[in-house]
């Protein structure tokens, strides 16, 4: 009987020891292991043309031994919208992402109402929200004072500790009961009231988290769930998912920095010309913040690093603030001098409340000749002009239990005439993530990528220094010494995963083409309006050779050859390579005015009594009794419809037509200044012919697809119109067309999509469908590859690799 137990124990062991590894062998790809290789802005038509010509020798290779093709994209061609569409196998309407702008309707108090309100622009790739901290993952201490009320916690706590000292004062040390009580009870007494008072530190929720909107599941999160192990590394879209267990993602396009904001970077300068000193600063047009430092005293300057609001301080000053409120009601008679009083502290507090209450830490500065020491949080680094430092870790208190973790590096941009130090976007640490912002699922892999690739990394979703290039603050080579860390250290993570063992599909994106791409068709395109050759011949080193400026986009594809070269020598003879890219690109040479034109066919009407030029924002300017459509998001046209905005004056029976009346005068819009281009749109589409499912009403009613070089104008984008002076002094409608003028030189959001596929290419021989290859192949081509069924609501088939 004995040895019958002990046979059918070890066959028990043996299975439980087996079982894991058979499951695997059961889900293990059918075809091999599949790696999907994205490019963000991998632009078919310049790889062709590079590949042609020997340039991209890895890319060719591809071509003659599997497929290359161009890649269709989506309506709009915009990042969050086409990786969303990639990553599921679905169309906008069903993933719910509309583009990096969308449009949402607000009522009188500005509160966003899905119907009868007023039209706003809003992020459309991120959702701003509050989260209670009890469905976070905190850590141990932070979970359990957020899931009990004050007084349980106090009871509970006050009660384990006495019971546990009672256990050791009297069954361990084997103290009198009378002394154990009395000891234990003390002891029980103090844990309560430090559970009490520690329970004061942890809020109910964290009232800015950045949540992802995308609403239906990736291919890796499907794969997951089938038993598969999925490795995802900085894709877009992916941040925020719950992931399944098997997959192991770092989020990309989408996370925030450590503050909560897209990207937010600073400049510490003497300029003169500056005037505003921290904590305040002066804001740049896009994200960043200049402060105005003191002139060097005994060669220190000192000043502060922001951060993260402070929300444990900020509810303790609103707290204040209500209980002034309370004492100055008119039934308490506190007297004049008091009430003063009073008033002057509140103000006080609302300006803090109002200012974010940001954490800090110290920045002090002091020079030695022509190398100057920064430390930042206590860390210091001997900086000299043009020199990138290496990493800062930050820690921002936000209260003794909750921190936040930063990483960022610093340049000196200049050292005399002024001093002016740039400070990076605070990205948060991936060794130690806020509770309330991972960087990954599971939280933990962040970390575990860290330690593999040998150290700190970028996590901000718009990894690279484009901004401040925009901003004219930093130079171009200062930029493109950023984009080259950024790839590097993705390209230690992309070959860390190669190496291992441990996926049966990976991931990994490449967002850096894209950056380039945008910043540098200046210096690449003689036709563009920026163009200057002295500045296209500047020289730099650039991937450790010495280019031109005017060199810079082609050699960001050839680090996308040599990328594909070393993925493609790492896989075995059954694996699949599927290399990818959301969109193409095109120089961004002018830009058009939709609602100027919307306005100047009739379409928009400007209220009565605008005074001057800048209350063409926010659609402030419009006349909603008299107005039928406008403009707002990259190329998105909306109708003024009688139930959805408040003040609509389109009946729903009449928007059809309106809609194809507004399509047939946009393909007649002609750019009409000296050297007449023809007509500047391509395609105009009505999303409905196109889009089909839930979230249909996230996006525009039409999109205007522009033919290359042109783009939608800045303006537009937010919602707004140019507004001029006329010769009367009356303000009007400006020129509906306008050189594009900003660093932000190439584009392909507003783009007529045929004009912006991405590559597409596989180490297998693909059948491509008459219409060709498109983004939304992707998801259902990696589920057959994986031996795994696409979901019903994918919107195409898987492609046909029996060839």
């Amino acid at each position: 009987m004995r040895r019958s137990f002990l046979a059918l124990l070890a066959a028990l062991l043996a299975v439980s020891v087996a079982w894991p590894l058979l499951r695997s062998a059961d889900a293990a790809p059918a075809h091999g292991r599949v790696v999907v290789l994205g490019f963000d802005g991998g632009d078919y038509r310049t790889a062709a043309a590079m590949a042609a010509d020997g340039r991209m020798p890895n890319l060719a290779a591809l071509a003659q031994e599997g497929t290359f093709a161009p890649l269709g994209t989506t309506w709009s061609a915009e990042s969050p919208v086409a990786w969303a569409a990639l990553n599921t196998g679905q169309n906008p309407s069903k993933t719910g992402v509309p583009g990096f702008v969308k449009r949402i309707l607000v009522d009188r108090d500005y509160q966003e109402v899905p119907a009868n309100g007023d039209p706003l622009p809003s992020v459309g790739h991120q959702k701003n929200e509050s989260r209670p901290v009890r469905d976070m993952e905190a850590g141990l201490l932070i979970d359990t004072l957020a899931r009990f009320d004050a007084t349980t916690l106090t009871l509970l706590v006050g009660a384990v500790v006495l019971i546990a000292f009672l256990i050791v004062f009297k069954g361990l040390l084997r103290l009198k009961l009378g002394l154990s009580l009395v000891m234990s009870l003390a002891l029980g007494i103090v844990g309560a009231l430090g559970a009490r008072y520690a329970k004061g530190y942890v809020p109910e929720e964290i009232p800015k988290v950045v949540g992802n909107p995308v609403e239906v599941d990736s291919f890796w999160e499907i794969a997951a769930r089938q038993g598969l192990r999925a490795v995802v590394l900085d894709a877009a879209m992916a941040w925020d998912r719950p992931q399944p267990a098997g997959s192991q993602v770092l989020g990309g396009l989408g996370l925030p920095d450590c503050r909560g904001d897209n990207g937010q970077w600073f400049v510490y300068t003497t300029d003169d010309l500056e005037f505003e000193k921290a904590p305040k600063g002066r804001s740049s047009p896009t994200a960043g913040t200049i402060f105005k430092i003191d002139n060097w005293r005994n060669d220190k300057i000192s000043s502060f690093v922001y951060g993260p609001a402070n929300f444990h301080a900020i509810g303790a000053l609103q707290a204040e603030m209500d209980e002034i409120d309370r004492q100055l009601a008119p039934e308490n008679d506190i007297g004049w001098q008091e009430g003063n009083r009073l008033r002057e502290r509140k103000k006080e507090l609302k300006t803090l409340v109002d200012s974010g209450a940001p954490t800090s830490v110290p920045l002090e500065l002091e020079r030695k000749g022509d190398v100057v020491t920064v430390s930042m949080d206590g860390h210091a680094q001997d900086l000299r002009e043009g020199v990138w430092s290496d990493w800062y870790a930050i820690t921002f208190e936000i209260n003794p239990l909750i921190k936040a973790h930063a990483v960022t590096r610093v340049k000196i941009l200049n050292l005399d005439d002024p001093f002016t130090l740039f400070v990076n976007t605070l990205d948060i640490d991936p060794q130690n993530p806020q509770f309330w912002q991972p960087v990954s699922q599971p939280r933990e892999f962040s970390a575990e990528l860290a330690q593999r690739a040998g150290g700190a990394y970028e996590t901000f979703g718009w990894a690279c220094a484009t901004m401040p290039f925009k901003d004219r603050v930093i130079d171009a080579e200062t930029m493109l010494e950023d984009i080259e860390f950024t790839m590097k250290w993705r390209e230690r993570l992309t070959k860390d995963a190669l190496a291992r063992d441990d996926w049966d599909v990976l991931m990994t994106v490449f967002s850096t083409p894209d950056r380039v791409q945008h910043m540098c068709y200046q210096f690449y395109d003689p036709q563009h309006p920026l163009y200057d050759e002295a500045a296209a011949s500047r020289k730099m080193t650039f991937f450790d050779k010495e280019i031109e400026l005017r060199d810079a986009i082609p050699t960001i594809y050839e680090q996308i050859d040599r990328i594909i070269g070393y993925v493609r020598a790492a896989l075995g003879p059954d694996d699949t390579l599927l290399v990818c890219a959301d969109h193409g690109f095109q120089s961004f040479r002018y830009q058009v005015n939709l609602n100027n034109w919307l306005e100047q066919k009739g379409y928009l009407k400007l209220r009565d009594g605008l005074t001057n030029t800048k209350q063409g924002n926010m659609l402030g300017y419009v006349d909603w009794s008299q107005t039928r459509a406008y403009a707002m998001g990259l190329g998105m046209i909306f109708l003024n419809l009688e139930g959805r905005e408040r003040q609509g004056i389109v009946k729903p029976g009449d928007a059809h037509a309106l809609l194809e009346e507004i399509r047939g005068e946009l393909l007649k819009l002609e750019d009409p200044r000296e050297g007449s281009r023809g007509p500047a749109v391509e395609t105009v589409t009505l999303i409905d012919e196109v889009h089909q499912g839930p979230f249909r009403d996230r996006e525009g009613d039409l999109m205007v697809g522009f033919k290359p070089n042109y783009r939608v104008s800045w303006d537009t984008t937010s919602g707004d119109i140019k507004l001029v002076k006329d010769a009367s002094g009356a303000i009007v409608s400006g020129d509906v067309f306008a050189d594009n003028k900003s660093p932000w030189s190439g584009g392909h959001v507003s783009v007529a999509p045929q004009h912006v596929p991405g590559i597409f290419a596989s180490n297998k021989k693909i059948a491509l469908p008459q219409d060709g290859a498109h983004l939304l192949h992707i998801a259902p081509t990696t589920l057959k590859l994986l031996g795994v069924d696409a979901p019903a609501a994918s919107d195409r088939e898987a492609l046909d690799l029996s060839h």
